[in-house]
Order: C-alpha cells, then sequence, then structure tokens
C-alpha cells in the first residue's frame, strides 16, 4: 500500500496518549498530528530558562503494566528513560518532617521529561507534525473530516483522534457522537506549579529531593535537578493540591504564588527567594476525579475517538495505554 493509499488520522495533541497511539498504528496509517504548543508531550512538559529546566507538570511515572514496560525498553536502551531513586519525606500541617519509604521503580524522561516527544518523532519521519497549530473545530462528514485552524484547513481525514482533556475534547467533537454521553461525565481537576530556579549562592542543601504535604494548599515539591540527566542551577518545583486549585483555578496567578511561596516557607523554613527563575503555570487539567471508565472512546461508524489518562485514571501509564489500545482497536 502506497502513502496516499494509507487511511488517514489526525490526533489532536501530542501527549503520551497520542504518541502512544501514533506509535502503535505502525506503517498502515498515515498519521498527521496536531498540537497548539510549540513543542510535544503534553504534560509531560519541560519548561527552560537560562540556567535552569522544570519538569513543571509530571514529575515521574512508573510502568507497571507490561505493554508500556516492554514500550520503553527500546528509550532506556537509548537514554531516554532512567531510573530515579529520589529520597522522599513526609511535610506535616505543622512542619513536622519524617522519611517516606518509597520502594516502587520511578522512571523520568531525560534529559527533560519532554525528550520521549522528541525522541519518538525524530524515528518517525513519516508523520506529519503541526506544532503551534490549535484547532478550532471540526468540519465535514465521516470519511472525509477536515480541521480548521485559523485561515487553514487540514484533511480529509477518515479518523480523528481527540488526544487532549475532556472538556477540550467535548467542546470539539462533532455533533452525533456515539460517546458523548460518556465524554461528558468524565470529571478533572487542576493544579499549579511554582517553579523556582536558585542562584548558586542562593541553593538550599535540602535532606529531601520529594516531598508530599498534608497540607491543604501544598501538595508537593520536588528538586528537578537532582533527577538524572538534568543539568544547570538548583531548580525547585511546588505543586498544589488539586482540590484546592480547582477552587482557585480562575484566581489571579501573582497572588496565588505569593501564597504558595508563604506556605512553603511556613512549612520548610527555605528562602524562596529565586533570582534566577520564578514562574508560576497554571494547569486547568492535571488529574481525574471521575474517570471515562473504558480505555477508550470510540465510534466506528463515524470515525471519531477520544483518549487520554482521563479514560482510567490520571497516570502516564493510563494515557499510554488508552492510546496503545485504540490503535489496536484501529488496526483490526
Amino acid at each position: 500500500m502506497t502513502q496516499s493509499e494509507q487511511p488517514t488520522i489526525a490526533l489532536i495533541g501530542t501527549g503520551m496518549a497520542a504518541l502512544a497511539c501514533a506509535d502503535a498504528l505502525g506503517q498502515g496509517f498515515a498519521v498527521s498530528l496536531f498540537d497548539k504548543s510549540r513543542g510535544l508531550s503534553g504534560r509531560l512538559s519541560t519548561r527552560r530558562a537560562t540556567a535552569h529546566a522544570f519538569d513543571h507538570g509530571t514529575q515521574y511515572f512508573r510502568a507497571d503494566e507490561a505493554r508500556f514496560a516492554d514500550w520503553l525498553k527500546p528509550f532506556e536502551t537509548g537514554g531516554h528513560v532512567r531510573e530515579w531513586t529520589p529520597r522522599h519525606v513526609t511535610i506535616a500541617a505543622d512542619g513536622t518532617m519524617a522519611e517516606r519509604p518509597d520502594a516502587q521503580r520511578k522512571l523520568v524522561f531525560a534529559p527533560a521529561m519532554s525528550a520521549i516527544g522528541k525522541a519518538l518523532v525524530a524515528g518517525r519521519p513519516q508523520w506529519q507534525l503541526y506544532l503551534d497549530t490549535g484547532i478550532e473545530r471540526i468540519e465535514g462528514a465521516p470519511g472525509a473530516w477536515m480541521l480548521v485552524s485559523g485561515d487553514h484547513r487540514f484533511g480529509p481525514f477518515a479518523h480523528v483522534i481527540l488526544a487532549i482533556p475532556s472538556l477540550q475534547a467535548a467542546a470539539l467533537l462533532p455533533d452525533g457522537a456515539g460517546f458523548a454521553a460518556d465524554l461528558a461525565r468524565v470529571k478533572m481537576q487542576g493544579c499549579h506549579t511554582l517553579m523556582l530556579g536558585y542562584a548558586d549562592d542562593e541553593a538550599p542543601a535540602p535532606a529531601w529531593d520529594c516531598a508530599h504535604f498534608g497540607d491543604d494548599i501544598l501538595g508537593f515539591a520536588g528538586v528537578n535537578s537532582a533527577k538524572p540527566g538534568r543539568g544547570g542551577g538548583f531548580a525547585l518545583t511546588l505543586q498544589t493540591r488539586h482540590d484546592w486549585s480547582e477552587a482557585h483555578i480562575e484566581d489571579d496567578l501573582g497572588n496565588l504564588a505569593a501564597l504558595i511561596k508563604a506556605r512553603f516557607h511556613n512549612l520548610t523554613g527555605w528562602s524562596v527567594t529565586a533570582s534566577g527563575y520564578d514562574r508560576i503555570h497554571r494547569w486547568r487539567y492535571a488529574s481525574t476525579v471521575a474517570p471515562a471508565g473504558q480505555p477508550f472512546l470510540y465510534d466506528a461508524q463515524m470515525g471519531l475517538a477520544a483518549i487520554g489518562d482521563w479514560c482510567t485514571g490520571s497516570k502516564v501509564q493510563d494515557a499510554f495505554l488508552s492510546g496503545h489500545d485504540l490503535a489496536a482497536a484501529l488496526r483490526g
């Protein structure tokens, strides 16, 4: 089958679910990937500054399921997946700190969490990749879907796969899709990530690499520069509790950053004066409260599907299995 004879598939989003789906489709499909961002990998994201870098979405992940673990093996061999054995602690609401044993194997992509998208695309020159291309609507009819982005139209596509957060997917879904009700039942929560890059003379000397908080505001803190394969200065990533962020998702980011800093300083005693980098990022869709309850949503007659970690959970592995399993269904 020549490339012009292959079924055409558009994936909206380039996070783990989309990457896994595109990769598992193999050579039998003509794949196009679209993302509104300038980079790949979705919440497997990395923010870079002059002397610091921050994995400001997913901090680490696990591979407990054989299909995911097997898929990762060549990337481990190539140095794109590294094991991380951080020092974990729990910090209570009164500032009390205790060691938190965690024997589960943790993995990170290297040299940054976003590296997996770049590694995949580099080895798949047949994929058509459109970054900085936000899809505004899907037009046409089954078998000949068109994607609209500003003055540009892409297609026709036999299949369109929505590999984006559930609420965004629902907003783009054409009328009549058989899984619209299932999609509408999914509930997600947001998160705020504060990134602090310290100059050499400001850097703390922590007794931990990952802190888990028993607090109403803070959820997690990680020393990003302690991860394997990272370079640059001391980089700290603070993430809020998702339920707290959801309640404050529209609040002023500057005010929230000040509140997060104050709480972190009160609980740890660490300085929050970071002259190298000081930014906050809002994730509107960071974790799943009510999943779809199935690995993917698919209307074969319309050629429409939706995938993501939100289908079954909130983890990187959930996203991988969602895309991988849909690809198996499409291959028949």
